[in-house]
């Protein structure tokens, strides 16, 4: 009777080692899970927000390449002007020559 009493306390023991090991791996497992799924959501906010950063630079590059563009126009204007004043000013001397 002394060995049935001590085999049915290493069943007990046995069993409830064994329930509460599977209930802490599954609270462990639930506790990644949501720490895995808080870095997921950090992560996809931190690149929504660098896709909008990136559109605004777009954004900001098709401006200046048309101020560039704008600029270079007026600068051939400046240019063809600056090329017509020398060639009335060099008639303006050869005529002070005569």
């Amino acid at each position: 009777m002394s060995i049935e009493i001590t085999l049915l306390i290493a069943i007990a023991s046995l069993s409830a080692s064994i329930y509460f090991d599977l209930k802490n791996s599954k609270r462990g497992d639930r506790s990644d899970i949501e720490a895995k799924a808080a870095e997921t959501a950090t992560i996809n906010v931190k690149l929504d927000n660098i896709g909008n950063d990136v559109k605004d630079i777009k954004y900001d590059i098709s401006a200046v390449k048309t101020d560039v563009q704008n600029l270079a126009e007026r600068m051939v204007i400046v240019e063809q002007s600056t090329k017509s004043a020398h060639h009335r000013i060099d008639g303006i001397e050869e005529k002070e020559r005569k």
